[in-house]
């Protein structure tokens, strides 16, 4: 194993330059979800470039890839990365800085997609040393929550079938050169949720001729954080966050109409349910007391990630054998976010893991999601050594396919 553990970082040695050109030219050209057009096309040259087969699923830029090795037998695994872009302005000052007025690469998908590109390289240099059939999965449209269903409707699970599942995302919380993997849950539970307020508006001088409904949403908002403290055991993980908040004209004239926004995260995906029942609550509560009426919906988003323990087990194992135990932490927390490759997880064993990306440990760097958050492509090299470990490792083991 340590010869080909050699030949794994001789490999990544020698395709890591392209790969910063191809990291760098997908985050100079991101592309919102579901019109990840560019992407798909450099995805497919490049798959091409390398003889590795694909298949472009129909009015989609979704696309599947396929390496067979060249032993006899073997499982037959999948990997996925997500490809779309989010919408915010980037303020890094990069030289590849978007050149897409209002859209980011800003929570790492383009190193997602190198990274995949990478391992599929390395792959298809190492097929007489595996067994079995290796599906690159390139999914739009992450961020919206899409391209999952999609492609798992298209039957990436069969012919052959897949037994075992793996995706990474990067982390700004992570040092370079480490990975962070958990067991069980990894990712939280979403829902987000549309509240809108109407009463008698009027004059801001006279507020009692009025039903004050910025007042009134100002108590909503603070009473929805007694959920998660008061009407939510404690052992349970909960976030609820009001994101927007849209009313008025002036400063002057009370409103009659306001509406917020917000988002629940969960580690029970049935958790979220039981908080929608109190939410609902508290505003028909509202009501009674103000006269102030509201209508609320709700929009169920991903469900949490689970790491089968089994899986990460041999995931961990691979990987502490191949970058050192050290460089691989072990998480004690699912992380917040929420991911749509719940999907996958949910329909297979699967493990989801974190890319460390930051390169100052010390000063840190701005978070996902921010217009000024950078990641080290050092990481690609990190990353596609152990999924291309971790791969080879999951193979070589028969596993019951779904």
């Amino acid at each position: 194993m340590t010869k080909l553990h050699d030949t794994i970082k001789a490999l990544v040695q020698e395709i890591y330059p392209e790969l910063v050109v191809l990291r760098h030219t997908i985050h100079a050209n991101p592309e919102l979800s579901d019109r990840e057009f560019a992407t798909a096309a450099l995805v497919e040259n490049v798959l091409a470039r390398w003889g590795i087969s694909f298949t472009r699923l129909p009015d989609s830029t979704a696309i599947i890839a396929q390496i067979q090795g060249n032993l006899a037998g073997g499982s037959s695994i999948g990997i996925r990365a997500d490809m779309d872009a989010l919408p915010i302005e980037e303020d890094t000052g990069l030289s590849y800085t978007s050149r897409n007025k209002g859209i980011m690469h800003a929570c790492g998908h383009d190193i997602h997609t190198v990274n995949l590109l990478g391992t599929g390289y390395l792959l298809t240099r190492l097929k007489e040393h595996f067994a079995g059939t290796v599906k690159l999965v390139f999914q739009p449209a992450e961020e919206t929550g899409g391209g999952a269903q999609d492609i798992l409707d298209y039957g990436v699970l069969d012919n052959p079938k897949v037994s075992a599942f793996l995706a990474a995302h990067v982390s700004e919380e992570v040092q370079t050169g480490h990975i962070q993997v958990k067991a069980e849950e990894v990712m939280l539970a979403s829902s987000e949720f549309t509240i809108t307020l109407t009463g008698r508006g009027g004059h801001g001088s006279a507020p009692h001729r009025t039903d004050d409904i910025v007042l009134a949403a100002a108590k909503i908002i603070i009473e929805l954080q007694s959920i998660t403290s008061r009407k939510i055991n404690h052992f349970e993980p909960a976030v609820i966050t009001v994101g927007t908040i849209h009313s008025g004209t002036r400063s002057n004239i009370i409103p009659k109409e306001l509406t917020f926004t917000g988002t629940i995260r969960t580690q029970n995906n049935s958790l979220r349910e039981e908080i929608h029942e109190h939410i609902t609550t508290i505003l028909r509560a509202n009501e009674l007391v103000t006269g102030v009426k509201a209508d609320i919906s709700f929009r169920l988003g991903s469900g949490a990630v689970y790491n089968d323990p089994a899986l990460t087990r041999e995931f961990v194992a691979a990987a502490a054998a191949i970058i050192g135990a050290d460089q691989v932490v072990q998480a004690k927390f699912p992380g917040n976010g929420s991911e749509n490759f719940y999907r996958f997880s949910k329909a297979v064993p699967s493990v989801f893991f974190r890319i460390g990306v930051n390169s100052n440990p010390e000063a840190g760097i701005e978070p996902a999601h921010s217009p000024r958050f950078t990641a080290d492509d050092a990481a690609l090299k990190t990353g596609v050594t152990v999924t291309t470990a971790a791969a080879l490792a999951l193979l070589q083991k028969e596993r019951a396919s779904v």
